[in-house]
């Protein structure tokens, strides 16, 4: 286990001036009275350390203040320990110094801000370096301050506090809980992959369900009951054989009264009736299809028309394209073709220059005229043998040319006269597919336009009185016919009054039935209830059981301190907490000065035995606890005494 001691504590300027503490490693006792610079030691250790102040600010004044409460400046702050680990002793400084500098074109030097150095056995080194020497040295910055001060710990979120005790003392498996007790042996299988806290929320709304359903089933079954139609006095018996009787009876008056009313002369009439109505359907049938035989040619005539003209109109506009581009290559051939004439022109007058000299160019003496002659002759052939080929060769070019823009003027010619009965054509093509395209629209109108179709103004007028036949027929017979309905009307009304006899028997059994169902629902309701309790009590019983074995386990850690991990609600289930109590009062709701700093340095004993650390411990406000606990570290012990006006100092040995 490391040994971690103060030996010495040295502040220079710091937090209103200087001191040395010198511990020597020994429990040491700082008595003061208030504001005499006792927490400030607490601080100048942490902020050597941590860059923090006692409460864990880094933002704290470390400079000397002034009657006006500002800064003092030029001041070198610094703190420096002399530390034993593990009987080594190794020496840690920290400095904070202004800095001062001088802007260009100013003569004065203004403040810009502060440094830090850093010193490691009296040798300055890097901050970087500094802090893996703390961090080797102390742990952790959370981790020293457990071990450090009695109030870290109780003054953690109890979320963070249980965490940490339960690494420190160890969790309980769900098996081992399990394993404690043979009551628990059936939860395994009750929770499958399951944890408890699920397996209650399940429960918990499952219950509720069949609460609410338990509750409904008498109502509904009182419903049921309330509605069972009363068969008192009816034969069921008799009232099927009333149904047979007066459906045979019904079907027969219905069956007369199709007689009366479509029987005898007025079937013949219908007969008659129904064979005009199909020579006057026949008759427009035909004439439909012809004049749709005529539209349909009409609609190809118009289609293949129009596709002619889009055709042509297609063609005119590439004519027009195809116009464009020769015209533009005949006016070019003809522009090059006045290049030729005039190029050849200019080679048909060419003359040869004469460049034959007569004397020799070295010695200046004529030369013979022989000579000179047939240099001359060579010379007047050479030229004109050129000049014959140039002239062939741009009269071949122009006749090129000529036979190019006479093609070109034929093309053009030809697309023009092309071009001309296309729009001569077009023009006469839909002038006549107006007229077609008129026709048509006449013809789709007139088509259901029976008005001059042969024989129909004969058949309508047959069908017209065959109608009035059908009818003075019926009119003669309207009293047969009301006396028939009469009777259907009653054996309606006593058929139906049957029936709805047999039917208050099915009724009623289908009510009774749904009575039989919800009594069946509520007792397998009532068991599975009964289910859940049962394997609701066993969830508590689980949680009581861990709890116990938890705060044993935990509490056997601790001497003075007892720990509070749960809490019972109202509705009797366990919500997780942690309390610190001592004597059974809660560390922050009643528990005096004393307590609370015994409580505190109990935990630091337990929580340096775990992480194996004995650190030098400061406990401030010692005068309001008479006695601490036996402690394995140095513990360093403030005071507030009225009567040391400047902070007073003493050691004593420990073993």
């Amino acid at each position: 286990m490391r040994q971690v001691k103060l030996s010495k504590l040295v502040l220079n300027e710091f937090q209103g001036g200087n001191f040395t503490l010198s511990a020597n490693g020994e429990d040491t006792f700082i008595f003061g009275e208030n504001a005499s610079g006792k927490t400030r030691l607490v601080s100048a250790f942490t902020w050597l350390l941590f860059g923090k102040d006692a409460l864990g600010r880094s933002d704290f004044q470390i400079k000397n203040l002034d009657a006006q409460g500002e800064p003092e400046h030029n001041l070198q702050h610094s703190v420096e320990a002399v530390l034993q680990i593990d009987g080594e002793a190794i020496t840690l400084k920290k400095t904070l110094s202004e800095v001062w500098q001088k802007k260009r074109g100013s003569t004065k030097a203004t403040f810009t801000g502060h440094t830090n150095e850093f010193y490691i056995d009296g040798v300055p080194t890097q901050k970087k370096l500094f802090d893996e020497k703390v961090a080797e040295i102390a742990g952790s910055e959370e981790t020293f301050k457990l071990l450090t001060s009695p109030t870290v710990f109780p003054n953690l979120p109890w979320q963070k506090a249980r965490t940490i005790l339960l690494e420190v003392c160890g969790d309980i498996s769900d098996a081992d809980v399990i394993a404690s007790d043979e009551k628990l042996a059936p939860l395994p299988n009750i929770l499958g992959k399951k944890t408890i806290d699920d397996l209650r929320k399940i429960i918990t709304v499952r219950r509720t369900e069949i609460n609410k359903e338990l509750s409904m089933i008498p109502v509904r079954i009182d419903e049921n009951r309330l509605s069972l139609p009363d068969v008192t006095g009816i034969d069921r018996g008799e009232a099927e054989k009333e149904i047979q009787h007066f459906e045979t009876s019904l079907n027969d008056a219905k069956l007369r009264l199709q007689g009366v009313d479509s029987g005898g002369a007025i079937a013949d009439l219908s007969k008659k009736l129904q064979g005009l109505n199909a020579d006057l359907r026949k008759t427009e049938d035909a004439h439909r299809s012809e004049s749709l035989s005529i539209l349909n040619r009409l609609n190809q005539q118009i289609s293949e028309t129009e596709t002619w003209v889009n055709v042509s109109r297609r063609r005119t506009n590439a004519i027009e394209g195809e116009l464009k581009g020769k015209n533009g290559s005949l006016e070019s051939t003809e522009a090059t073709l006045v290049r030729a004439r005039e190029k050849w022109i200019s080679i048909d007058e060419e003359t040869l220059r004469d460049t034959v000299v007569d004397t020799c160019p070295a010695c200046g003496q004529s030369l013979p005229t022989e000579r000179v002659q047939d240099a001359r002759e060579k010379a007047l052939a050479s030229f004109n043998s050129s000049k014959a080929e140039r002239l062939k060769e741009t009269n071949d070019k122009g006749m090129s040319l000529k036979e190019q823009k006479e093609r070109l003027t034929g093309e053009i010619d030809a697309l023009k006269m092309e071009k001309k009965i296309l729009d001569e054509n077009i023009t006469v093509t839909e002038s006549e597919l107006k007229r077609v395209i008129e026709d048509r629209n006449t013809l789709k109108h007139s088509s259901e336009d029976f008005s001059g179709v042969q024989n129909r103004t004969e058949l309508l007028d047959e069908i017209e009185d065959m109608e009035s036949q059908i009818k003075t027929e019926r009119e003669g017979k309207t009293q047969d016919i009301e006396k028939i309905k009469g009777e259907i009307s009653t054996l309606q009304t006593v058929l139906f009054a049957a029936k709805d006899k047999v039917d208050m028997f099915t009724r009623r059994e289908q009510g009774e039935r749904r009575i039989e169902e919800l009594k069946i629902i509520e007792k397998q309701l009532s068991a599975e209830f009964e289910k859940l309790e049962q394997e609701l009590f066993l969830t508590e019983l689980f949680i009581r059981t861990k709890v116990s074995m938890l705060s044993e386990r935990i509490n056997s850690k601790f001497e003075i301190v007892k720990w509070k991990l749960y809490d019972v609600q109202v509705n009797g289930a366990l919500s997780e907490c942690c309390v610190a109590t001592v004597n059974g009062i809660p560390f922050d709701a009643g528990l005096n000065s004393g307590g609370r700093t015994q409580a505190g340095m109990d935990i630091i004993r337990t929580l340096q035995r775990h992480f194996q650390m004995k650190a030098v411990t400061w406990v401030d406000n010692r005068e309001g606890c008479t006695e601490i606990p036996s402690m394995e570290c140095q513990v360093i012990s403030l005071y507030v005494s009225p009567d040391d006006k400047k902070l007073r100092v003493e050691t004593v040995g420990k073993g």
